[in-house]
């Protein structure tokens, strides 16, 4: 019996065809670059190199320092420190040597909330018992301030962290000294101001949890005591001569120009 009379032969031809078509799509599947391979450019004339398929990932825009500093976030950093702290102005206090301890905490983000205090453990007052005679007493000169630090990635490096700040601050004195000008006579000054700050300071991570750091600040206290005339009270009585120095607050304005040395602990 004759294929052609039936009409066979064209199903055979279509289906011959499409095995030999399932056939080579079975080997090109079979021969299909795996997960990982090189995938190979064709064009060399791109100068572009071959690239693993499972290394590509999406491209992320981020700071290495902002990075490395907000994973460790939520952190205490305990500083103890020592400088020098320069009065000027209205403050008739020679410049010493400082010395302090700071609490801080660098909370989530770039901030850091400091609590600090400081003094000059060997401070000498100018006091005057008349217009052209003074002389120095001790006694201590200290601060106690709160302050916040905002830490700045653009400015910072791979453990070098740049920080900027202000805050607000207070300030006492406590002088006393005897046979300053008069034998047997006991001269003092006990007061306080209000004052604000300035500050930037670069901190160095030596290792992860041991810090050091240079700190640069600006004082301006309002020192209105100096409205007084004189800075001292004689035997519990008030020296002052009742002359003002000052006309307003402008003038009551003094400053203290600190630079000091940090070196702090995390935890």
């Amino acid at each position: 019996m004759s294929l052609t009379r039936w009409g066979l032969a064209p199903v055979l031809t279509a289906l011959l065809v499409g095995i030999a078509d399932a056939g080579d799509l079975d080997r090109r599947l079979a021969e299909r670059p795996a997960a990982g391979t090189l995938l190979q450019v064709a064009d060399a004339d791109l100068g572009l190199d071959s690239v693993p398929l499972a290394d590509l990932s999406p491209v992320a825009d981020f700071h290495p320092e902002t990075d490395r500093w907000t994973e460790r976030n939520n952190r205490i950093k305990l500083s103890a420190w020592g400088g020098v702290w320069a009065p000027s102005g209205e403050l008739d206090i020679d410049p010493s040597l400082a010395i302090g301890l700071r609490l801080a905490w660098e909370v989530p983000g770039f901030i850091g909330i400091h609590i600090e205090g400081g003094a000059m453990p060997v401070s000498r007052l100018e006091v005057k018992s008349g217009p052209n005679n003074s002389e120095d007493i001790g006694g201590l000169f200290h601060s106690y301030s709160v302050g916040l630090a905002i830490f700045n990635p653009e400015l910072s490096v791979d453990g070098l962290a740049f920080w900027a700040g202000f805050g607000g601050s207070l300030w006492l004195y406590n002088f006393s000294e005897s046979d300053v000008f008069v034998t047997g006579d006991k001269y003092e000054f006990n007061d306080s101001n209000i004052g604000g700050f300035i500050f930037i300071e670069l901190d160095y991570e030596i290792v992860d949890v041991f810090h050091i750091g240079l700190s640069l600040r600006q004082h301006v206290l309002l020192a209105d005591h100096t409205n007084d005339g004189r800075f001292y009270e004689v035997n519990g009585v008030s020296a002052s001569n009742n002359l003002d120095r000052n006309e307003g607050p402008f003038d009551d304005l003094a400053s203290v120009f600190e630079a000091r040395i940090n070196i702090s602990i995390l935890f």
